[in-house]
């Protein structure tokens, strides 16, 4: 009776090692096929308990989460399964240094970089402003912009308190580079502060502004001097003492384009064989092409004198 209860016992003793060293083995597999490892994670950074009517700045979007976890459990996990925040509960007006807290729902975090946020707490605003349209490049060189259409005019900007008292205006640029026809454009106002920087963390409603714009061209005006140029000859034993062109200079309008460039105005030829004594000649001027001038002729007074050898 004896013998045949030691032989049981000696065979759940052998069960219970055949168990033991199969979890042992089942654990050796497990761990070389799918070993514990770390890896970081970019996860966005959530505010919690933030004190109704209040707002922060300074908080980063995302922060590095350090996890570690199954090889497994860490390749087919849905990011959603790391989460980092930061507690806000209680806080009042001014800056304060917060640590981020992190929770991995399939394993344990290492790390969070950063561990703390250094942020600002401040009373929430709102406030009404007109849009600006800012120019931004040069235009063909013979047009100008006439009018910008705004639509909508104004926005509703909301921020921190003092962010708001910091800001000088609402912008909307519009880039005007090489245009010489009206154009319709969709763009993103930009609060710019008194510093004339961009201040990012103000939020503007609406998110785009519809621009229109108008251009027209460019009309300048310019002084030139008149070129006097003769055809024919003077009657016998006539000589011209003086030739004055009156005005000697012609205002003339243009684009920049046919203007610039514009040193003379030529006129017609003055003919001397009808020239018989002191006379004023009204000449035409000789119109370049797309200019207009403010007179169309010009006087040509000549004085004429008899030749030594009539005296």
């Amino acid at each position: 009776m004896i013998h045949k209860n030691t032989d049981n016992r000696d065979k759940w003793i052998a069960r219970i090692l055949c168990f033991v060293v199969a979890c042992c083995l089942w654990l050796y597999v497990m761990s070389d096929q799918n070993p514990v490892v770390e890896k970081e994670f970019q996860v966005p950074l959530s505010q919690r308990n933030l004190t109704e009517g209040m707002i922060t700045f300074n908080v980063p979007d995302k922060v590095i989460v350090r996890v570690r976890g199954t090889r497994t459990a860490l390749a087919e996990m849905p990011q959603s399964d790391i989460f980092a925040f930061v507690n806000l509960s209680k806080l009042s007006v001014g800056p304060h240094t917060v640590p981020i807290n992190a929770r991995f729902a399939r394993g344990d975090v290492v790390q969070v970089s950063p561990t703390v946020v250094n942020l600002l707490i401040d009373v929430k605003r709102s406030k009404i402003l007109p849009v600006v349209a800012e120019v931004v490049g040069s235009p063909n060189r013979d047009f100008i912009v006439d009018e910008q259409m705004l639509i909508p005019s104004e926005v509703k900007v909301e921020g921190a308190a003092k962010r708001i008292e910091a800001m000088e205006k609402i912008v909307v640029p519009i880039d005007i580079a090489g245009r010489s026809e009206d154009f319709t454009v969709r763009q993103k106002p930009l609060a710019m502060g008194k510093d004339g920087m961009d201040m990012q963390d103000i939020v503007i409603d609406p998110a785009e502004i519809l621009v229109r714009t108008k251009m027209k061209q460019k009309i300048q005006t310019v002084e030139v001097p008149v070129k006097v140029s003769y055809k024919g000859k003077l009657p016998e034993g006539l000589k011209i003492t003086s030739a004055t062109a009156n005005p000697f200079k012609v205002n003339v309008s243009g684009t920049p384009s046919a203007t610039d460039g514009l040193k003379e105005l030529e006129l017609e030829p003055v003919d001397l064989s009808t020239v018989t004594k002191d006379v004023s000649i009204p000449v035409a001027i000789k119109l370049p092409k797309d200019v207009s001038p403010s007179i169309k002729t010009v006087n040509i007074d000549i004085t004429v004198d008899k030749t030594a050898e009539e005296n």
